[in-house]
């Protein structure tokens, strides 16, 4: 009876039917534009991830570009799939020019962090649904619709989005202004909409990052996801 129930009042679930070739399979990531990301590509991107984890509390992190010179430098050898990549950051010392080309290099490239699916729950009948409810449906998701390279890249960028949305940015006596989810509503949902129920997409994804760490306790999420199915359906 309560599956029913949530079968019958979750609407905002989605389903889509799947389509053959409709993946890149020679992309190791997801991409929605023509771009491929290629093994090395990959490896720098999380590279890159490595190194911006390290320098978490760097001010202006994600926000202020630093070296123009320096950007461009990065963006090339990611462009590039540079082997040496961590090495060349850590003797540059650019975390925030690495932040600003790692980010520039997913626009550009297109690169679809989250299946479409889990955007379009997002995006879907969701008035009244809890975030974190959204959130924790979107994290169980994912597991469904990605694996591999997809799934790990996916992890590493919304934990590493945790990270910063905890410990990024701050000077010791600065009011903690939360502006993580709003640096990253381009990356996930691409069109003209972009601008759309910006504040509903921000705080579901504010909690898709302060949940990020179940990504690498299924067991654990999914209990968290039926507990707050059920006090969804206990308060409806």
């Amino acid at each position: 009876m309560f599956w029913k129930w949530l079968e019958d009042n979750f609407k905002y679930r989605r389903k889509c039917a799947i389509v053959f070739g409709r993946r890149r399979r020679n992309s190791v990531l997801e991409v929605s534009g023509s771009q491929k990301i290629t093994q090395q590509q990959y490896r720098a991107l999380l590279a890159c991830i490595d190194y911006l984890e390290q320098h978490i509390g760097v001010y202006g992190l994600f926000v202020t570009g630093g070296s123009v010179t320096h950007v461009k430098r990065i963006f090339d050898k990611l462009k590039a799939g540079c082997p040496l990549l961590l090495d060349y950051l850590r003797s540059a010392h650019a975390p925030r020019e690495c932040a600003m080309a790692f980010h520039q290099f997913l626009s550009l490239y297109q690169v679809q962090v989250l299946p479409q699916r889990c955007v379009d729950v997002v995006l879907g009948d969701v008035a009244g649904v809890p975030k974190r409810l959204i959130a924790l449906d979107v994290l169980n998701l994912l597991h469904e619709e990605y694996d591999d390279t997809r799934l790990h890249f996916a992890k590493r960028y919304l934990q590493l989005m945790r990270r910063y949305t905890l410990y990024g940015y701050l000077r010791p006596t600065e009011v903690h202004a939360v502006i993580t989810p709003y640096l990253v509503v381009p990356k996930i949902f691409r069109g003209p909409d972009l601008r759309t129920n910006m504040q509903a997409k921000s705080m579901t994804l504010l909690e898709l990052f302060l949940l990020a760490q179940l990504l690498d306790d299924p067991s654990a999420l999914s209990e968290q996801l039926q507990q707050a199915c059920a006090a969804y359906w206990q308060s409806n």
